[in-house]
């Protein structure tokens, strides 16, 4: 029996499009103003830092800039990066500027979990931060009170599989006793590896069924079976 869910965001919570067609596009271009603006926060500065670290190069201002700019569009899973975009997302949401994007089905589905007192917990590329940011923002008001905790990259990578025997660890729970959700197939097989439940959401329109998959496949959380059955 499934006693938590551990669940992706882009593609299984919220649209692909909203990340790649409206966050992504948002933070690239204020990420010039942004890093010129708060260059000299004790927070910001240790981010360039790390900046210049992973790019081998001791990059001045404008290199960092065109550095992040360059990483936003390769979609590069760099921790810094996500931290930054969290960042240029809070004032983005605090003016009203931005909305998460949750999906109704995933959206009665997490009720429906919380009410039963299981726990569920977001692992996804993009800062904690962001993920609060994200879910505290979305159509249905602030939804952050339906999981239990948040994880990002500084776990692991998500398709690595001591991520996922890591956060089963930090959450009190064996990988068996989880259910990994995500659109990503190679993140699924990390997960299973490290002996998690899994099932592939296929979103209509975003993704599409894979033949021969070797776990479930759904197309929205209305289709994931009861968790008293996994």
């Amino acid at each position: 029996m499934v006693r938590a869910v551990l669940t992706d965001i882009e593609g299984t919570t919220s649209s692909i499009a909203f990340v790649k067609e409206v966050l992504f596009p948002y933070s690239k271009a204020k990420i010039p103003q942004f890093i010129k603006e708060r260059q000299e926060d004790p927070q910001v500065s240790r981010l360039i830092e790390e900046i210049r670290v992973i790019s081998g190069q001791n990059l001045d201002l404008q290199g960092v800039i065109d550095t992040l700019i360059r990483w936003v569009e390769e979609d590069r899973k760099v921790a810094p990066l996500k931290e930054i975009q969290g960042m240029i997302w809070e004032e983005g949401y605090r003016r009203g500027e931005l909305k998460g994007h949750v999906y109704e089905d995933a959206y009665e589905r997490l009720k429906e979990w919380h009410k039963k007192g299981i726990p569920v917990y977001v692992y996804s590329s993009g800062s904690v931060h962001a993920q609060r940011l994200l879910f505290s923002h979305t159509q249905f008001g602030d939804i952050t009170h339906l999981f239990s905790g948040f994880f990002d990259t500084r776990v692991g990578g998500k398709k690595i599989e001591s991520s996922y025997r890591k956060i089963a660890k930090k959450v009190g729970l064996t990988p068996e006793d989880i259910l990994f959700l995500s659109d990503n197939p190679d993140e699924l097989e990390a997960a299973h590896k490290a002996g998690m439940k899994v099932i592939r959401v296929a979103r209509e329109g975003e993704n599409e069924m894979i033949d021969g998959f070797p776990h479930p496949q759904v197309r929205s959380f209305k289709e994931i079976p009861d968790l008293e059955d996994l």
